[in-house]
């Protein structure tokens, strides 16, 4: 189906690193198994805390610099 020949009402679903972080957090919120939930539980807070070391660290090795 290409995308001319979409309904108005119909959307496309999300691709890509959208995507694998929606599905850890559904795979954190249902699976089956405490270590695949515990697994995905860690990779979303490195996740998290990577993207808060990027957003601390970034500006303030630029500010040292310019």
């Amino acid at each position: 189906m290409s995308a001319s020949s979409r309904q108005p009402g119909q959307h496309n679903g999300a691709h890509g690193p959208v995507r694998r972080l929606l599905k850890l957090l559904v795979e954190i919120d249902s699976s089956r198994f405490l270590a695949n939930r515990l697994g995905a539980g860690l990779l979303l807070i490195a996740i998290l805390a990577g993207f808060a070391a990027i957003g601390y660290w970034l500006p303030a090795l630029l500010s040292r610099h310019f």
